[in-house]
């Protein structure tokens, strides 16, 4: 994998680009699970206590393993897009349009819109910034993804990748 800034596009063989979500948000997560644990473990807490930094640890734990199974691919072919459940696969063929949209999960994010009118939303956080920005710069990020994928959609992969 080269080319790959955390939360960016991490290129690979045939002008593959993909997004995860970056890898020191679950790395963080599992830390909580840890302190959690350890605190449970070698503390000696309250039942009370005990029973609010289990749930707590049990959340970011599966924080994480979600945070982990997030992406998207776009390559070619389409575009893989995975959120919670299993991945969605969607062939250039059965896209209409690849556009940016707002009040998702109450963010920014693209859409992939079918020709049959159905969509399928990106999930926001693989697509946000992962460092502080202005709003503006952000949503010019958004618009910047938005254009590589549907120049893929339309088979032309943006050179400036390379």
């Amino acid at each position: 994998m080269a080319n790959h800034e955390a939360g960016g596009p991490a290129l690979r063989s045939g002008q593959r680009l993909s997004w995860q979500v970056p890898p020191y948000q679950p790395a963080l997560l599992m830390l909580l699970v840890c302190g959690a644990a350890a605190w449970n473990i070698y503390g000696h807490p309250s039942e009370t206590a005990r029973a609010l930094t289990l749930g707590l640890g049990a959340l970011a734990l599966g924080l994480a393993v979600l945070a982990l199974r997030m992406y998207l691919g776009v390559d070619s072919d389409g575009a893989v897009v995975r959120y919670l459940g299993r991945p969605v696969w969607l062939p250039w063929a059965e896209v209409a349009r690849v556009e940016v949209v707002s009040g998702v999960r109450g963010s920014d994010t693209v859409r992939f819109v079918r020709h049959d009118g159905s969509h399928v939303d990106v999930p926001p956080s693989l697509l946000q910034p992962s460092t502080p920005m202005s709003r503006p710069r952000a949503a010019a990020r958004l618009n910047g993804i938005g254009n590589q994928i549907e120049a893929h959609r339309r088979g032309r992969p943006r050179s400036d990748q390379d």
